[in-house]
């Protein structure tokens, strides 16, 4: 069996988990490029691969048919957006995700993204490095109210973080959960509302046509002006050019995003002082990380197994 791992890395904190794969079969292929492959690099990585250990390049049904070898991905990972499961279904494909979630690790990245943009610490870094004292007057995350878009698994987890902020926090979800809400104080409101009167506003939504480009213009347009946005989800569900030009106008006071529409990133909000740039690194705490890939290499042989 040929086995591709097309994530920008794996194992690099554990060896187990490439053992797990390893006492099956001893022929893998490894993403050289440490970042998402495009369709001609994914091709080449598995053409003829039985299995794959997927992150997050796209498999579309073309994808799925130039891979004519193919019987289990395992995503590495909780979201399954990036692949046409029905389709890979039809074709005989076994298709599995991660049952552990990164949660704790996203929630403390929002947190560190939160403090770091609010009290300008990246920025403040950077001056000091280039040889600048200089004093930014920053504020504080006590008491603000926190706007919470997709009350999941991830989004509870960074309701119990941030009990200690003592903060107001507002949720839109299409599924409440009141026992939740009732044990946290939490106060379930429509987006608008969760919009025009938070603080801080969290993204933690799954990509589908109904959430991409939710975070448009017009949606900006109801934030107040010394809100600041945090997305660690999915980088489609934010308007980029939308973003940029209410940043730049000052229109919105801060921004922080560990994801963007295209990976790596290069475009415009590089450009700005009031928004602080991760490259994709919710998950990327080795405890959790470690631990999603023991069960995406057990996944996989499993699959692999079963047939």
């Amino acid at each position: 069996m040929k086995i591709s791992i097309a994530t920008s890395t794996f194992s690099v904190n554990s060896n187990k988990p490439i053992e797990i794969i390893e006492k099956y079969t001893n022929q893998i292929n490894f993403n050289p490029y440490s970042r998402i492959l495009n369709e001609t690099e994914l091709l080449t990585l598995a053409s003829n691969a039985d299995g794959i250990i997927a992150g997050n390049e796209q498999y579309s049904q073309t994808m799925i048919n130039n891979l004519p070898n193919l019987k289990v991905i395992s995503r590495l990972g909780v979201g399954l957006d990036n692949i046409d499961n029905n389709y890979a279904k039809q074709k005989g494909i076994k298709v599995f995700k991660n049952n552990i979630t990164p949660g704790p690790a996203v929630a403390e990245l929002v947190i560190g993204l939160m403090i770091d943009i609010s009290r300008r610490i990246s920025q403040s870094d950077q001056l000091m490095r280039s040889g600048n004292w200089k004093k930014h007057m920053g504020s504080l995350l006590q008491g603000k109210t926190l706007g919470i878009i997709g009350l999941g698994t991830i989004g509870k987890e960074l309701v119990k973080l941030t009990n200690g902020f003592e903060l107001k926090i507002l949720a839109y979800d299409k599924n409440e959960d009141a026992n939740f809400a009732q044990n946290h104080d939490i106060i379930y409101c429509d987006l608008k509302s969760l919009l025009s009167d938070s603080d801080f506003i969290s993204i933690h939504l799954n990509l589908s046509e109904s959430t991409k480009n939710i975070i448009d213009e017009q949606k900006i347009e109801l934030m107040k002006p010394e809100a600041i946005l945090i997305n660690t989800s999915r980088g489609q569900i934010i308007n980029e050019n939308s973003l940029y030009n209410a940043l730049k106008s000052k229109k919105l006071a801060g921004a922080a995003l560990d994801v963007f529409v295209k990976e790596p990133y290069v475009g415009e909000l590089l450009e700005l002082e009031n928004i602080v740039l991760t490259p994709h690194i919710g998950s990327y705490a080795k405890e959790i990380r470690i631990k999603m890939e023991i069960e995406a290499a057990e996944n996989l042989i499993r699959g692999l197994n079963e047939r």
